[in-house]
């Protein structure tokens, strides 16, 4: 069971979810819950399985120990005092596993298995996006147990949020008043600013440009952005698609290969909030962000970042952005 409470002072809800204490950590020699089970394997194997029976290329299911959906919590806390309320939990949240193989990820799962996961992604979004209960889709994956997986498997998540995240409506706000102000999308005026700046720019695509934003919140982070001004996954042509399958292995693989070890990273689908009546007032945007300032060294969102909210970076975006691009591919 799932409820919301809304903190007064942040002006942002909170999500109470008990139940995903349950859900199952495992290493690499344990059994994986997303593997296929094998063959001749017991009934104990299969009921703990949560991958579908048969062959699949890229599989979604609703979570076992969700944040959102199924029945309202009771509420609690004691007698409400001024600024507090709460709601139910409603909402989706769904496991998008990205191959049958264990031991595959984004840059080695082959080109057409990423152009699948790409289409599967656009088409959970909108499906997500007609629940009446949901008013927020957000795509995303946790990679390594530095950001919190607690299953090895090659996966994502989608959560269908029952209200637009805080990060999202403060976004939301700041283009609004350019697009008033200047009459522009301001995501397309800083991507143009960018590319004849150059020093920031990892890599391009077809119709893409990767880069490490001029203020990074995170070490290395790096934004996928479509030079055209498309507001979410389903608005991808087919051409974009594939050029946005390409640079998303590319990307990965150059993480792979700064350290020389698969970088722990959150990655992020920014797509427009479908309820806006400013229907083409959002820019897409995936952010890769990782959590490895340098080789064996986390970046810790510590008292400044996750404290005050006043985030900190070692090295400058154009160092990052070169360190990126001298990975060899």
């Amino acid at each position: 069971m799932s409820e919301l409470r809304f903190d007064p002072f942040g002006r942002e809800w909170i999500t109470i979810s008990a139940r995903r204490l349950g859900r199952p950590v495992t290493d690499a020699q344990a059994f994986c819950p997303f593997c296929p089970a094998p063959a001749g394997a017991g009934p104990a194997a299969i009921d703990g399985s949560e991958a579908p029976r048969g062959d699949y290329e890229v599989a979604v299911f609703e979570n076992r120990f969700p944040s959102f959906g199924g029945p309202a919590a009771p509420e609690g806390g004691g007698p409400a005092v001024p600024g507090q309320r709460t709601a139910p939990g409603l909402g989706r949240a769904e496991i998008v596993l990205y191959s049958p193989r264990h031991d595959v990820h984004l840059a080695t799962i082959p080109e057409p298995g990423v152009r699948l996961l790409v289409d599967v992604w656009a088409e959970r979004t909108a499906a997500l996006a007609a629940d009446p209960a949901v008013d927020y889709v957000f795509v995303f994956e946790n990679r390594g147990r530095d950001v919190g997986q607690t299953i090895d498997h090659p996966h994502g998540q989608i959560y269908g949020y029952p209200f637009v995240p805080p990060r999202v409506a403060r976004e939301l706000a700041h283009v609004r008043e350019h697009r008033r102000e200047e009459g522009e999308c301001l995501q397309c005026a800083v991507l143009q600013g960018e590319e004849r700046a150059g020093a920031r720019i990892v890599d391009r695509e077809a119709g893409w440009v990767a880069l490490v934003p001029f203020a990074p919140h995170f070490p290395f982070e790096v934004h996928l952005l479509p030079r055209r001004h498309v507001g979410s996954l389903p608005d991808l042509a087919a051409q974009e698609r594939a050029a946005f399958a390409r640079l998303l292995r590319r990307t990965v693989a150059r993480y792979d290969g700064l350290h020389g070890h698969p970088l722990p990273y959150m990655m992020c689908v920014f797509g427009a909030p479908h309820a806006i009546p400013e229907g083409d007032i959002w820019h897409l945007r995936v952010a890769f962000q990782p959590v490895e300032r340098a080789a064996g060294r986390l970046k810790y969102l510590a008292g400044s970042e996750s404290g005050a909210g006043a985030y900190l970076q070692d090295a400058t975006p154009e160092s990052m952005a070169a360190a990126l691009r001298g990975v060899a591919m």
